[in-house]
């Protein structure tokens, strides 16, 4: 791992439901995945970046309206204009009602952590940034992000 991982938390509300019975969409969880690379590509070197695309992309378990997710990011490899990163979203806590506890006396609002997170996505990203728009580490955790010689 190259600097430090990103972690970003997000409640999945009401617009994010897709599919009939509150399911979201799994392109919801790579659309996260982008900001958590952006953020990375700011820290290891000034810039933005653009997003090549994603392999391996898998989605291990259903995330609904509702669920409390995490999404983490961390660069794997630093390329001379390239940087390769993995992913991953877990479910951190979801709706009582999604389980199967006794709901009987308790309020349709309640929610339960998931202990452990469930992994429910993972893959692999490769982002770009120009040699001319690489500005150096921004962060002192990515210190030692070398892009290599040519």
């Amino acid at each position: 791992m190259v600097g430090k991982k990103v972690v970003h938390h997000i409640m999945m509300k009401g617009s994010d439901g897709h599919y009939v019975g509150g399911l979201v969409n799994g392109a919801r969880i790579v659309d996260m995945w982008g900001d958590v690379g952006t953020e990375l590509m700011v820290y290891v070197d000034g810039d933005i970046s653009l997003f090549l695309g994603y392999k391996d992309v898998q989605f291990t378990a259903p995330v609904y309206v509702g669920d409390f997710m995490e999404y983490v990011g961390w660069i794997e490899k630093v390329g001379n204009q390239s940087y390769t990163c993995h992913f991953e979203a877990y479910k951190v806590a979801t709706m009582l009602d999604r389980t199967d506890a006794d709901m009987t006396g308790i309020e349709h609002t309640a929610a339960t952590a998931c202990v452990p997170p469930i992994l429910c996505g993972k893959a692999t990203g490769s982002l770009y940034i120009a040699k001319k728009d690489q500005r150096g580490p921004q962060h002192p955790d990515f210190k030692d992000a070398v892009h290599p010689e040519k």
